[in-house]
C-alpha cells in the first residue's frame, strides 16, 4: 500500500517513523497508520459535526427564536440547517481524502471521494427539498393559501429535486458523464412513462387544478363515482384527501377530478344565500272557492295576519280572476311570508309555484335562499318555515296528500266491497216488492 512518489500527511509520517524504531515491519506500520488515518477522518468529520451542531442549537437557534420573520422558524422546524451542516461535513471529507490519505491505493482515495460526492448531492437535495418545504409553510401562513394551495407545485418540484439528484448520484458511482445517463433514460422513455404513469398524469392534473381554480384544502366537494361526500383536507401531486361527514377518508387520484365529474359547493359558500327547493303536496279535493267573508276570516287568524296586506298586494298582482281559489290565495301567503323572513336573503331569486299535477297530488313548490349557509341552521331555517306553512294551510282550508298506506288501502277497498254489497242487496229487496 505505499506510494511513495506521494509524501504521507505529516502526522502519519511521525507516527510511522516511530514505528520503525520500535520495531514493526512495513506492511504492519502501513496497516497502523492507515487506520489512523481513517481514525483522524471521522474525528474531524465528529468534530464539525459537534461544532456545527453546538452553533445551530445554540446560537442559530437563538436567533431564530428572537426575529420577528417566519422564514427562519420554518426553515429550522424543516433542518433546512441541519442538512447544510452535514453538506459541509461531506465536503470537508471531500477536500480533505487527498491530503489524510496522501501516499495510499488511489482507489482509497477515488473511493472516498466518491462516498463524499454522493453524500453531498444526496443532503444537497435533502436541503433544497427542505426550502420547498418551508416555502410552501410560508405561503400556508398567509390568508391567500385559504384560496389555492402551491402544495402540489412545490412536492412536484421536490420530486424533479431529487430525480436530477439521483441521475447525479448514479453518474457519479458510475463515474459517467450525468448527460449520458439521460440519453439511456430518453431510449427507455415509454418503459419509465409506464413506470411513472400515475405521478405524470398527476402532475399535469395538479397544473390544471391550480390553474383554474378548481379546488382548494376546506372545499366541500361531492364526488358519487368515488364515494367522497366532505370537506377536502390535503392536496398533494398524487391524490386529493377528502374527510366525508360521517368522519371517514376517501382518498382521490388528482386526474380524476379533471377527468370525471364531480360538485365544489365553495361557490355556494361564498355566495349570498344557500338554495332551498321544498315541494308541498295538496289533496286535490280539498280546492275550492273562497268568500269574501271567508278571505276576511283567514286575514284575521294569527297565522295569517302578520302579512295579510303583502298577501292580498301578491295576489291583486298574479290574479286577475274574481274569484278567489284557497290555494291561490294559499301561494300568496307563502310568497309573502318568505319575502318577510329575516333569514330569507332578499337579493336572491324568491318563487313559490305550482309543478306539474300527477297522481300524488298538486305540488307548489318553494324555491328560494336561506341567508345561512351552515348546514344545520341552514337545515333549522328551512324546517322552521315548513312547520309555519303545515299550521297555516288548514286556515285556507287546505289538506295535506298523502298516498294510502297498505293497511289503509285494504280498509278502503273493504269499506268498498260492503257498500257494493249492501247496495245490491237493497236491489234485491226493491225487485222482490215489485
Amino acid at each position: 500500500m505505499e506510494f511513495e512518489t506521494v509524501p504521507r500527511f505529516f502526522v502519519l509520517q511521525w507516527i510511522e517513523k516511530y514505528l520503525f524504531q520500535w520495531g514493526f515491519s512495513d506492511a504492519a506500520a502501513d496497516l497502523i497508520t492507515f487506520l489512523v488515518a481513517c481514525g483522524l477522518a471521522v474525528l474531524l468529520l465528529w468534530l464539525l459535526n459537534f461544532i456545527g451542531t453546538w452553533i445551530l442549537t445554540h446560537i442559530v437557534a437563538l436567533a431564530v427564536h428572537r426575529s420577528r420573520t417566519l422564514w427562519d422558524d420554518f426553515l429550522m422546524r424543516r433542518h433546512f440547517f441541519n442538512r447544510i451542516i452535514k453538506c459541509l461535513t461531506g465536503a470537508l471529507l471531500l477536500f480533505s481524502a487527498r491530503i489524510i490519505f496522501a501516499g495510499y491505493n488511489p482507489a482509497v482515495i477515488t473511493g472516498i471521494e466518491v462516498t463524499a460526492r454522493v453524500f453531498i448531492t444526496v443532503m444537497g437535495a435533502l436541503a433544497c427539498g427542505s426550502f420547498l418545504d418551508a416555502l410552501n409553510d410560508v405561503y400556508n401562513s398567509k390568508p391567500i393559501a385559504k384560496q389555492k394551495s402551491i402544495k402540489g407545485i412545490v412536492q412536484t418540484a421536490k420530486l424533479v429535486i431529487y430525480i436530477i439528484a439521483g441521475i447525479i448520484g448514479i453518474a457519479i458511482l458510475l463515474r459517467k458523464d450525468p448527460t449520458q445517463l439521460l440519453v439511456g433514460l430518453g431510449a427507455s422513455a415509454a418503459i419509465m412513462s409506464l413506470v411513472f404513469k400515475d405521478t405524470i398524469l398527476g402532475f399535469v392534473a395538479s397544473i390544471q387544478i391550480s390553474a383554474q381554480d378548481m379546488i382548494h384544502p376546506g372545499d366541500w366537494i361531492e364526488m358519487p363515482s368515488k364515494g367522497a361526500d366532505g370537506v377536502v383536507t390535503d392536496i398533494n401531486v398524487s391524490n386529493v384527501k377528502v374527510r366525508n361527514w360521517n368522519n371517514t377518508i376517501t382518498m382521490i387520484p388528482i386526474y380524476s377530478l379533471v377527468s370525471e365529474a364531480f360538485t365544489n359547493w365553495r361557490s355556494m359558500e361564498e355566495s349570498a344565500g344557500r338554495q332551498f327547493r321544498r315541494p308541498l303536496y295538496f289533496d286535490v279535493t280539498s280546492l275550492g272557492e273562497l268568500t269574501p267573508q271567508q278571505v276576511e276570516a283567514i286575514e284575521k287568524h294569527p297565522a295569517v295576519t302578520a302579512v295579510a296586506i303583502k298577501m292580498q298586494q301578491i295576489f291583486r298582482e298574479t290574479n286577475t280572476g274574481h274569484a278567489v281559489l284557497n290555494l291561490a290565495l294559499f301561494r300568496c301567503y307563502a310568497q309573502a311570508y318568505l319575502s318577510q323572513h329575516p333569514q330569507i336573503a332578499a337579493d336572491q331569486t324568491l318563487i313559490v309555484r305550482y309543478l306539474p299535477f300527477d297522481e300524488n297530488g298538486i305540488k307548489l313548490e318553494l324555491y328560494g335562499y336561506s341567508a345561512e349557509k351552515r348546514f344545520a341552521f341552514y337545515e333549522a331555517i328551512v324546517a322552521d318555515i315548513i312547520n309555519h306553512l303545515f299550521i297555516a294551510a288548514p286556515v285556507f282550508g287546505l289538506k295535506f296528500y298523502q298516498r294510502p298506506s297498505a293497511s289503509q288501502s285494504a280498509v278502503l277497498l273493504a269499506g268498498t266491497d260492503d257498500t257494493d254489497r249492501n247496495d245490491s242487496h237493497d236491489t234485491l229487496l226493491s225487485g222482490s216488492a215489485h
